[in-house]
């Protein structure tokens, strides 16, 4: 099959549905398979040169994480992330040395300027009592709180951040949108995230062989969970292993490491509104600094500013509600864009920026 065609399969892959007979080994197992079966598949003429080495490469990643789910599964947690380092950094055999994935071609640089948004459900009786700082990450001194998440791990608070407002509903389940308050987050320095999206077709044609070698990792990251009240989600092994992968780095760097987080696209992702792909990425960002504060994250603290919360309902009264400017002589790609811009989401978007941002302040 020729490229387009591949692209095609490995998107239509994502997010990968959890199965009732069949545990999250099997699918990752099964469907890192099928993913083997399609890269095998593409056109010689489509092949760059390297090609069988790109393959193996590509194989060992798909016996990597299988590897590490089965030693998680095991019991061996540390046998797992040791597996999962080794597929990143590399490792040596009596033999040979065996290279890592080339992480400086996957990383996604978030410049200063960016904007990213955080929603939090909140009882309307407490709407008002907000502050900025609650829209940040749990405060180290409450960690008692922080609950396992796809991308973190109890007791371990993360900032989790999402490209547009939309993609925060859609993340946090879908709540009822006039129980939850916004804060509209503004990047004040340049960073790096490992990047774990789905591509869109203009980067897949741009740079096919990189999102083919990490594609892979996104797979076994993107598995719905099975069972939501389950305290245990081992839908989330990959993920959680990837983040203690960056803490680890950055622990190293003395909290300077390249990466500083992993950027990703929602395991939510679906077609039930036609909006931009990119409105599925997130951002989820460990604590840098987790012993020096009782609070927040003092170099979180200097890489975003952001705004007072609001809510949609609040916004609507003060400033009334945008109408549907209609979609006359606008290309498919143009209709996207404005289905968002004209959505509660959109328009959410566009109350948060006209506010004031601001730095944390543990005091206030």
């Amino acid at each position: 099959m020729n490229k387009d065609k591949l692209y095609e399969k490995f998107v239509s892959m994502v997010p990968v549905k959890s199965n009732e007979k069949k545990d999250y080994r099997e699918v990752v197992s099964e469907n890192l398979n099928l993913y083997m079966q399609y890269v095998k598949q593409l056109d010689v003429n489509e092949r760059p040169d390297n090609w069988d080495e790109i393959k193996h490469r590509i194989k060992q990643l798909c016996e990597g994480i299988n590897r590490a789910i089965e030693s998680e599964y095991r019991g061996m947690r540390h046998s797992a992330y040791t597996t999962i380092k080794n597929q990143l950094d590399g490792y040596k055999t009596l033999k040979t040395e065996i290279p890592g994935l080339s992480l400086k071609e996957n990383v996604f640089e978030v410049k200063r300027g960016a904007v990213a948004y955080r929603m939090r459900t909140v009882a309307l009786e407490e709407q008002h009592k907000l502050k900025p700082k609650d829209m940040f990450h749990i405060p180290l001194d409450k960690r008692g709180l922080v609950v396992t998440q796809r991308y973190s791990v109890p007791g371990y608070p993360c900032l989790y951040l999402a490209h547009r407002v939309y993609g925060c509903w859609e993340e946090m389940g879908r709540p009822d949108f006039g129980a939850t308050m916004v804060s509209r987050f503004k990047v004040q320095k340049d960073f790096k995230m490992l990047d774990l999206r789905v591509p869109s077709k203009a980067d897949w044609d741009a740079d096919m062989v990189r999102y083919m070698s990490f594609f892979p990792l996104v797979i076994a990251s993107m598995v719905q969970v099975k069972n939501n009240k389950d305290t245990y989600k081992p839908e989330y092994l990959i993920p959680q292993l990837l983040t203690e992968w960056v803490i680890s780095k950055n622990s190293e760097e003395k909290g300077n490491g390249e990466i500083l987080g992993i950027m990703y696209t929602s395991s939510q992702k679906n077609d039930d509104f036609d909006y931009p792909s990119d409105s599925f990425d997130n951002y989820a960002i460990p604590v840098l600094k987790p012993l020096e504060s009782k609070n927040y994250c003092k170099r979180l603290i200097d890489y975003f500013w952001l705004t007072a919360p609001t809510y949609y309902d609040l916004e609507v009264l003060r400033q009334g509600e945008r109408m549907n400017a209609g979609s006359f002589g606008l290309s498919p790609k143009e209709l996207k864009t404005q289905n968002l811009k004209t959505s509660h989401f959109g328009v959410m978007e566009k109350y948060l920026d006209g506010k004031e941002l601001k730095m944390i302040d543990e005091k206030s």
